[in-house]
């Protein structure tokens, strides 16, 4: 069993985020805060993100590398739904040599598929942006718009709280940092 994040650990995770977020943000049309709860979602908060010999993917947004996809790749266990039954399954995922070029991929993703294009431009409408990526397919979860809306206010509320907008906490290319 996996126990939740900290306070810290998320608040580590938001500072760590925000400057990328903001970038990938704009591109998309999306609140940075509402990347970084994207993130928070599909890694547990940066704890669990696909490594290779003790080094990290940088894929904090559980992007697989499926067909086409010429970079380095990691396999790690998922958890995938069928008709609204979990089940775990081995997967590749995407790996990137910084968190920059994760998350500048991630954004490259959304922006160039028209099976995303109705997440784009959805603001600070979290639930608009949630529910446009299930339809479109990112997701097998039958309760993902519900998590990522939950997780996207805890973001708004420890930004709000603590005041978090600078970097720091997770590593920005291999062998830097602290994951």
């Amino acid at each position: 069993p996996t126990t939740a994040a900290s306070p810290a650990q998320q608040a580590d995770f938001i500072r760590a985020m925000t400057p990328l977020a903001q970038a990938a943000g704009r591109r998309l049309g999306v609140a940075p805060e509402t990347v970084i709860a994207h993130a928070a979602l599909e890694s547990g908060w940066g704890r669990h993100v696909p490594a290779a010999d003790g080094q990290s993917s940088f894929n904090y947004f559980g992007i697989k590398a499926q067909r086409g996809w010429n970079g380095a790749a990691q396999s790690a266990a998922t958890t995938e739904f069928d008709a609204g039954s979990p089940r775990r399954v081995a997967a590749d995922f995407r790996g990137y040599d910084s968190a920059a070029a994760g998350v500048a991929d991630y954004a490259g993703l959304l922006a160039g598929s028209p099976r995303y294009a109705a997440a784009l431009n959805t603001g600070g409408d979290v639930e608009a942006f949630a529910s446009a990526l299930r339809r479109g397919g990112y997701a097998t979860d039958p309760d993902y718009v519900r998590k990522l809306v939950a997780i996207a206010a805890t973001v708004k509320e420890l930004q709000a709280r603590q005041g978090l907008k600078s970097s720091g906490g997770l590593p920005t290319t291999n062998g830097e940092g602290s994951a």
